[in-house]
Parts: structure tokens; sequence; C-alpha cells
């Protein structure tokens, strides 16, 4: 089972930042146990569509 490196944890943060959603509990969750950074990706954007685009 593949974690996620530093340097992917902290490109996920990022990316949550800039959608406005890094201190939202779901998202550190997501940050945490996804297994790739696209899992990540992913996942972060679908919670972003839930909070912006609904």
């Amino acid at each position: 089972m593949r974690t996620l490196c530093k340097e992917e944890k902290k490109k996920l943060k990022v990316l949550a930042d800039d959608f406005g959603l890094l201190r939202r509990k779901e998202v550190q969750e997501i940050i945490e146990n996804c297994k790739s950074y696209a899992e990540g990706q992913r996942k972060i954007i679908g919670v972003y569509e839930a909070v912006y685009m609904h």
C-alpha cells in the first residue's frame, strides 16, 4: 500500500489552500489518507464542487 511522500502532501495542501478548503476536516483527512496525489486532487476538487458549485 502506497502512501504520499512529504512533497505530494505539501502540493495537496497548497491546492486545498488555493481553493480555500485547507481548514476543512474532510480535506485534512483526504490529504492524510489518500494513496496518490491524483486521488487526493480528485477528492479535494470534489469537496470544492460540493461546497462552491451546489
